[in-house]
């Protein structure tokens, strides 16, 4: 099958399950969620679909969890919406790259407070990135 297809399909998939749990599933104890990607069989037959959650982490597992419950039904109105021969088997995984995007930006930022903090002890070692000058003779 077409590399595109997949990608294409996986797009729709994505989209369409946005769509479902936001409006169509109606379980207030599942917390806010968002669709972040969706990794697609080259046969369309199995999706991992990657979400994440607002809230800590006991709340987190607890959305997921019935998320999971919810597979059956979630999986019924996708091959309902999108009209496909099989609707795929949906794996559900929470990705944490917002996680790992706050941690990396917050190293960053300690990095270059410390750096600029080095440099204000320093003032005579730093001449705004102008070239020294040699004044000692030869």
């Amino acid at each position: 099958m077409s590399h595109k297809r997949v990608l294409r399909a996986g797009e729709a998939i994505k989209r369409e399950l946005g769509f479902i749990l936001d409006r169509k599933l109606c379980d207030p104890r599942i917390g806010m969620v968002t669709v972040t990607r969706v990794d697609l069989s080259e046969d369309l037959r199995y999706a991992k679909v990657f979400v994440s959650f607002l809230g800590d982490d006991e709340e987190r597992d607890e959305s997921l969890r019935l998320l999971r419950k919810a597979r059956r039904f979630i999986r019924g109105e996708l091959a309902h919406s999108l009209r496909f021969r099989v609707a795929p088997e949906l794996t559900f995984l929470i990705d944490d790259s917002s996680k790992n995007y706050i941690r990396i930006s917050n190293v960053l930022k300690d990095i270059q407070e410390e750096d600029s903090e080095g440099r204000s002890e320093r003032p005579d070692e730093d001449n705004g990135g102008e070239p020294r000058e040699d004044t000692g003779s030869a």
